[in-house]
């Protein structure tokens, strides 16, 4: 990834950053991250609890939504780590598409946590 490619990614997730704080773009970028997290994590989550809950092994949402929380940090954590082991070597191009890919990573969560309270904010 080029300097300049790189410098634009982050600009446009801090831009997604701040635009999920606001009122309007908030509370729709909030009513998208909770339709996208029903179909995406709620559904395949609710599934899978059935299934476990079949078998015999008890398992409860908060169960299931810590195991998904656990796993979406231990992800972030291979990106930071992998970012720094390509910045190591010198391997500057891969080294910023690995920071990008963490950048993602942190702003999609911080995105949605700050939009669904800005929809609460707007919700009349």
């Amino acid at each position: 990834m080029s300097q300049r490619a790189f410098i634009v990614s982050l600009v446009l997730l801090a831009v997604l950053v701040a635009l999920s704080a606001t009122r309007f773009a908030g509370a729709t970028i909030g009513f998208l991250f909770a339709i996208a997290g029903i179909f995406f994590a709620g559904v395949p989550g609710a599934a899978i609890g059935y299934e476990l809950n079949q078998v015999g092994i008890p398992v409860t949402g908060t169960q299931l939504l810590l195991i998904a929380a656990s796993l979406y940090v231990l992800l972030a954590l291979a990106a930071a780590f992998q970012a720094w082991r390509r910045v190591r070597q010198g391997h500057m191009d891969r080294a910023r598409s690995a920071v990008t890919r963490l950048a993602l990573l942190v702003a999609l969560p911080l995105s949605a946590w700050l939009s669904l309270d800005a929809m609460q904010r707007a919700w009349p």
